[in-house]
């Protein structure tokens, strides 16, 4: 691994004498050669902000009838609007938290947007008006996108190529587990001190991360760190004309400009970022239709209570769970033996573990609709949710981590890319699940959902096959 080492330290000294570069392959500066606990610390925090904002997505989904209560309100569309527009938020985010880590860095851009959920939350829970509520939602959401877009840009600053499997897992426990966990705390909290209160919890937790990662969290993201280096330089020697490689200085418009349009170009120009982000998307999106048939499936037909309800998501929390503990472990270990196979490394090699994905997501929705269409024991659809969970992380893990090796400079960007599809997939799909399942029911509307699923899935396989050419045919100017 020496040689993956050096090529992920160290560019080789530059030719011309105005470029500024590290002080060798052991620079410590460089974040890469910070100690491994450090790193390893440093993405902890990352996933525990990641973790406290992505709840936001699902912790109120249990207290949609007891808003729509308070507020006089009785639209079905309405109350799924209430949770699914923080994720339409977290779809516009990315348009501008992404990019601009990559112009201004990633601490600036963290810190600022954890100040800003924390500031929404307490709107959230002071708001006087239904209309307020959704706005604020979405502002929410907005904020939330920056730990959930930029935390994949921070593991390709800090993490080697052959480990970024195990660290995109520990993000994705923190993205994953966080709509899971949510509605458990959410049901018992808003059944015990009414529904507001789920905002001051999520105030609490973000505010006390938000401190945590304002202290420790220094910046990581190499170009800005060697542009201050460059402009230390300037200052001492007068020589105006240092720059640093692919960040030479323009016009703030121009940088915010390119900034902004980088994602857009990925999504629309690149064919395998195009592909795969539609893939994510609509499987992510499902997710979240899933999640909008519990209350009835579950209170109306298993005539769970409002407080027991949260119990529910446990299937999907340990199908996230379980296969956590296997996909980072599968990812890094598949992307190592292929290397050694072929004499290569590709980024392509990370994409062979969404085939589990393809085949335990659609399973899962058979199983989890026929029970819940016969009324057969709860715990049945309970654990078929389990088995899409399990998929979701083998498509979620390979997806981003071959975003970062493919697009290492501009990862944050390519994941923006992504998030924007999987956003506004997670927010708009909800709203047909009650005309899909009223028109279908759970057996065929699920069965569906299985269908286009394992479609999609077997789709995946053309960009293990042809991504890199692909890749290499279809590139975009990002500068």
């Amino acid at each position: 691994m020496a040689h993956e080492k050096d090529k992920n330290n160290w560019e080789q000294p530059p030719s011309d004498p105005n470029e500024a570069n590290w002080d060798g392959p052991d620079d410590p500066h460089n974040p890469r050669n910070w100690p491994a606990w450090r790193r390893g610390m440093l993405v902890g925090i990352i996933t525990c902000v990641v973790f406290s904002t992505s709840i936001a997505s699902s912790a109120v989904a249990p207290a949609v009838p007891q808003i729509m209560d308070e507020f006089h309100a009785s639209n079905d569309e309405i109350g799924t609007l209430v949770v699914t527009i923080e994720l339409l938020g977290t779809g516009i985010g990315p348009l501008i938290m992404g990019p601009m880590s990559e112009l201004i860095g990633r601490r600036m851009i963290y810190n600022g947007a954890n100040l800003g959920f924390s500031a929404f939350s307490i709107g959230c829970a002071l708001t006087p008006s239904l209309g307020g509520l959704v706005a604020l939602r979405f502002l929410q959401g907005c904020c939330a996108s920056c730990s959930l877009n930029n935390a994949g840009g921070t593991i390709a600053d800090l993490v080697p190529i052959h480990r970024r499997g195990f660290a995109m897992s520990m993000y994705s426990a923190g993205f994953l587990l966080g709509p899971a966990v949510g509605p458990i705390a959410g049901s018992y909290l808003s059944a015990a001190a009414g529904w507001r209160w789920i905002f001051w919890l999520l105030l609490i937790v973000n505010g006390t991360i938000g401190i945590i990662c304002a202290v420790i969290y220094p910046e990581t993201y190499a170009p800005v760190i060697l542009e201050q280096k460059a402009t230390k330089l300037r200052k001492k020697t007068g020589n105006m004309g240092l720059y640093v490689k692919g960040h030479r200085q323009v016009p703030v418009s121009t940088g915010l400009q390119r900034a902004v349009s980088r994602p857009i170009k990925m999504l629309l120009f690149c064919p395998v970022v195009t592909g795969l982000a539609v893939y994510n998307a609509v499987v992510y999106g499902f997710t979240y239709l899933l999640f909008s048939t519990f209350s009835v499936v579950f209170e109306g037909q298993y005539h769970f209570s409002e407080g027991r309800l949260g119990l529910v998501y446990l299937g999907l929390a340990i199908g996230f769970l379980v296969s956590l503990s296997i996909a980072s472990v599968v990812s890094d270990r598949t992307y190592v033996r292929l290397s050694k196979k072929h004499g290569v490394v590709k980024p392509e090699y990370r994409l062979d573990p969404l085939i589990y994905g393809a085949i335990a997501i659609p399973i899962g929705y058979f199983i989890y609709g026929w029970t819940a269409e016969k009324h057969i024991d709860s715990a049945v659809p309970i654990v078929a949710t389990g088995l899409v969970g399990f998929g979701v992380m083998f498509t979620f893990i390979p997806y981003n981590v071959y975003m970062i090796d493919a697009y290492a400079k501009y990862a944050a960007s390519a994941i923006a890319a992504g998030n924007i599809l999987r956003s506004l997939s997670a927010a708009l799909l909800p709203l047909a699940g009650i005309p899909l399942y009223d028109r279908l029911g759970y057996g065929w509307g699920n069965s569906l959902l299985g269908i286009v699923s394992f479609g999609l899935g077997a789709m995946c396989l053309f960009f293990r096959r042809y991504g890199e050419e692909w890749r290499e045919r279809f590139t975009v100017e990002f500068d």
